[in-house]
C-alpha cells in the first residue's frame, strides 16, 4: 500500500486514541502487551463518556460496558484473544487496571476501570513521608550533615517532578474506519461509544442493516449515526433520547 503524507494540519481532522505514556514506558507495567495497553486506552475513553453522563454506582465509582463483540469487532481479534486480553488487565486474573463484576443470568457484567495513575500517587506519597522522616533526622546531626540532607532532599524533588512530566500522553490514530459487510458505514469512535451507549448489544446489527441498505439501493445519507438512531427510535416505537439505558437494555450477546 502506499500511503500519503501528511501535509499542514491535515491531521487535526482525525480522532485519536490517547495512551498514557507511562503504560508503555513504566517499570510497573513492563509486561503489559500492547494489546492491552490499547484496549485499557478504549476502555479509558469509555469512562470518560460514562462519566460525563453521571453513570456510577451508589458508592460514586464510574462504571462503563464493553461487549466481548464490540472489542472484537473494533481490534479485529479473536475471541480467545479478547478474553486473553481482559483477563491480563483484570484484578482477579491480570495487572488489576480493571474490575468485572457480574449482575446475573441475562444481565450483563459491568467494568469498573481502575486509575494507573493511583500507584504512581502512593509511591510519591511513600517518598514525601521518607523526606519528613528525614527532615526530623536533621535536628540531631550537624550542620554539615543538613547540608548533605538538604542536597538529597533537593535531587529527590527533581526525580519526582521528572517523573511527573515523563508520564504525559502519547497518542496513536486510529481515524474513521468503514463498518458493516460493504465497509460504507461511517461512525466517529465518539459516536460508536454514544451508540453503544444507548442501544446496548443492537448497533452491530443496525450497522449492519445500514451497510447492505447503502450497497443494495445506492443510496447515500449524510449523517449514520442520524440514521442509525433514528431506524432504532422507530423500532422502539417512541423517541427515546436518554443516554443512560436501563439495565433490560443490556440483556442480548455475549458480555465481559
Amino acid at each position: 500500500m502506499d500511503f500519503d503524507y501528511f501535509y499542514n494540519r491535515e491531521a487535526e481532522r482525525f480522532n485519536f486514541l490517547k495512551v498514557p505514556e507511562i503504560l508503555v514506558d513504566g517499570e510497573e507495567f513492563k509486561g503489559l502487551s500492547a494489546e492491552a495497553i490499547i484496549l485499557y486506552s478504549m476502555l479509558l475513553k469509555r469512562t470518560g463518556m460514562s462519566f460525563k453522563n453521571n453513570w456510577v454506582d451508589k458508592e460514586g465509582r464510574v462504571f462503563i460496558y464493553f461487549t466481548v463483540e464490540e472489542i472484537m469487532r473494533r481490534r479485529n481479534i479473536s475471541k480467545p484473544t479478547t478474553i486473553k486480553t481482559l483477563d491480563e488487565l483484570d484484578s482477579k486474573k491480570g495487572i488489576g487496571l480493571i474490575e468485572r463484576v457480574r449482575l446475573g443470568l441475562g444481565k450483563p457484567n459491568v467494568i469498573y476501570v481502575k486509575d494507573f495513575m493511583s500507584i504512581i500517587a502512593v509511591k510519591e506519597n511513600d517518598l514525601l513521608k521518607s523526606k519528613n522522616l528525614t527532615s526530623e533526622v536533621k535536628d540531631f546531626n550537624l550542620r554539615s550533615k543538613e547540608n548533605e540532607l538538604q542536597e538529597v532532599q533537593n535531587v529527590d524533588s527533581n526525580y519526582i517532578e521528572n517523573n511527573k512530566s515523563k508520564y504525559s500522553k502519547r497518542e496513536y490514530s486510529f481515524g474513521e474506519n468503514g463498518l458493516g459487510t460493504f465497509q460504507n458505514v461511517f461512525l466517529k469512535d465518539e459516536d460508536i461509544g454514544e451508540l453503544q451507549i444507548k442501544m446496548a448489544g443492537e448497533l452491530d446489527n443496525y450497522i449492519e442493516r445500514l451497510s447492505t441498505y447503502l450497497q443494495s439501493t445506492g443510496k447515500t445519507y449524510k449523517d449514520h449515526k442520524a440514521t442509525i438512531l433514528s431506524w432504532f427510535y422507530k423500532d422502539q416505537g417512541s423517541k427515546k433520547t436518554s443516554n443512560i439505558p436501563t439495565w433490560e437494555e443490556y440483556n442480548k450477546g455475549v458480555h465481559l
